[in-house]
């Protein structure tokens, strides 16, 4: 493992640089990576862009954190989740549009093949996260839910459609866009301000899970791109609100 790296190295080229490990095989699924005190000192770091790194890699599925035991490389399809964190890193803000518009290509990919491939349990999994969600829109606008909490409603939401499509790489994918838009704070913005928008979400969710039970695929392909596009405006113009 080379010993160095330029001080004046930032959390995303400490993350690249482990990247480049798993891909010459110097790190393989499974590995421990060094203590943080040690790490640090072997790339010439401080430890802050470490742990910024380490933490963003395993947002991403890349490394494990275990509690008490250290962080591992994490078993799992390492080199397309590399490509995504170099396209699509949680160290970025500059990258906003650039996830949005991942999140339109592969979440709306994952909803046609949902409208093909979805069985009946699929359906009622997704109509039952839309229940939860409709039923909780109320009380987060009265004050009575928490965001954290409508957040994580809208992802059941989203990852049941990318479960419907019965592509294992599509789960995973949503599921790492996702976290990495939450860990931007991308939504907090945009619905803690306008609670309202919710609404909007709501009726493009029963309105695409009325596609893919209808098993219309282009249907169902172009309501998940507008809703995700929806969701972009709604955070730029939050953004802009600052």
């Amino acid at each position: 493992m080379p010993n160095m790296i330029q001080k004046t190295s930032v959390s995303r080229q400490v993350a690249d640089h482990i990247l480049d490990l798993i891909e010459r095989g110097e790190l393989k699924q499974g590995d421990r990576l060094p203590g943080e005190r040690e790490f640090a000192e072997q790339l010439g770091i401080s430890r802050v862009p470490l742990r910024e790194a380490i933490s963003a890699l395993a947002l991403m599925g890349i490394v494990e954190k275990r509690h008490g035991e250290g962080n591992y490389i994490a078993e799992s399809n390492l080199q397309v989740l590399g490509q995504i964190l170099r396209t699509n890193t949680a160290l970025d803000r500059s990258l906003v549009d650039d996830l949005f518009e991942t999140r339109g290509m592969v979440e709306g990919t994952s909803a046609r093949l949902a409208a093909r491939n979805a069985v009946s349990e699929d359906i009622s999994a997704i109509l039952e996260a839309i229940e939860l969600m409709e039923a909780a829109v109320p009380a987060y606008i009265a004050g009575d839910k928490l965001l954290a909490e409508m957040l994580e409603l809208d992802d059941l939401f989203h990852l049941r459609v990318a479960a419907a499509s019965h592509n294992r790489f599509y789960i995973q994918f949503v599921n790492i866009m996702h976290a990495a838009g939450t860990d931007m704070g991308l939504y907090e913005k945009a619905y803690g301000r306008h609670p309202e928008k919710y609404y909007e979400s709501l009726e493009y969710h029963k309105s695409l899970a009325e596609a893919i039970e209808a098993r219309d695929e282009i249907l169902a392909q172009d309501i998940m791109m507008r809703h995700i596009e929806s969701i972009r405006i709604g955070t730029v113009s939050a953004e802009n609100e600052n």
